[in-house]
């Protein structure tokens, strides 16, 4: 990643009244919510300083950096739909009502790898993921009472019962349900955030948030893989993971296909689109897209 440069002789009043000195790497960030390359947002963000620090004053407000900023941005290759993304999501986060991404998937398929720098790319700074609410839930909820939820996920899948995923969806209907309770207590709060694990039934985070007072965006996204990239992906988690007993994953994998398989067709069912992990490289693009679209539908 390039040198973070700030100058602190610039400084910039921004909109709440505080008075800070300009950040390339806040600037960067923003940017870096258009869907280019973070070399290329710290090239422009560097340019943006550059710009604002030309005319000599000290101090500048938030439309001095907004007019600034887009006038280097529109100057850049494909300039002005990389304008008219960032000024869009300016506005989309301005709008003051939480975005929920929702990425659900089989084990190992890569949610997480998806996940952490969406975060850092859309300036969201809470993940919550099933596993973390199961394993609460298994302080709380006796084996007795949920066997299922004692489980390994994919250890759920009974190739040969008439319902093979009846465990599967049990322990899904649980941690979708806690999930969802945390989810619309950060919404009630009007705090975004991405939420990502193997236990999130397609379009049901949407189905429960629907009716929520803060009018959340829930952008939901099935992640999912080719078979050998998903398997790929298990023996690279055993050897650089050995802690999260990989070799269980693919003494199993014929199970993790069956989950992914499952999904996808519940996915299907609920209007849920696919990303596939080996070609998710405009994946911040097309969600800030579909954010950006819902917010401007309403507002018409």
């Amino acid at each position: 990643m390039p040198a973070h440069t700030d100058n602190p002789n610039l400084l910039i009043a921004n909109r709440r009244g505080e008075v800070l000195p300009f950040s390339r790497g806040i600037m960067a960030t923003s940017l870096m919510a258009t869907g280019i390359t973070t070399e290329e947002a710290y090239r422009l963000a560097l340019l943006v300083q550059h710009a604002i620090a030309a005319d000599g004053a000290a101090q500048h407000d938030a439309d001095d950096l907004v007019r600034a900023a887009c006038r280097i941005l529109r100057e850049s290759p494909e300039g002005d739909s990389i304008a008219d993304r960032w000024l869009a999501w300016r506005g989309a986060r301005r709008s003051g009502r939480p975005v929920v991404i929702v990425l659900t998937g089989a084990p190992g398929v890569g949610k997480s790898t998806l996940a952490t720098p969406l975060a850092v790319r859309l300036e969201i700074n809470r993940i919550v993921t099933t596993d973390a609410i199961r394993e609460v839930l298994r302080t709380v909820v006796p084996q007795t009472v949920l066997p299922e939820l004692h489980m390994s996920t994919f250890e759920l899948i009974e190739r040969d019962r008439p319902d093979p995923f009846a465990k599967f969806d049990r322990q899904c209907h649980a941690v979708s349900n806690a999930m969802a309770a945390v989810a619309s207590r950060l919404a009630t709060e009007h705090r975004s955030m991405i939420v990502e694990g193997v236990h999130l039934t397609p379009g049901a985070l949407t189905a429960a948030l629907v009716d929520h007072p803060s009018r959340p965006v829930v952008v939901e996204r099935l992640v999912t893989a080719p078979a050998s990239t998903h398997r790929s992906n298990l023996e690279r988690r055993r050897i650089d993971e050995p802690l999260r007993r990989g070799d269980r994953h693919i003494e199993g994998f014929d199970r993790i296909e069956m989950i992914r398989e499952h999904l996808s067709e519940q996915a299907e069912q609920a209007g849920v689109p696919t990303i596939d992990i080996a070609d998710a490289t405009d994946m911040t693009q097309h969600l800030v897209g579909e954010i950006v679209h819902r917010l401007a539908r309403v507002a018409a």
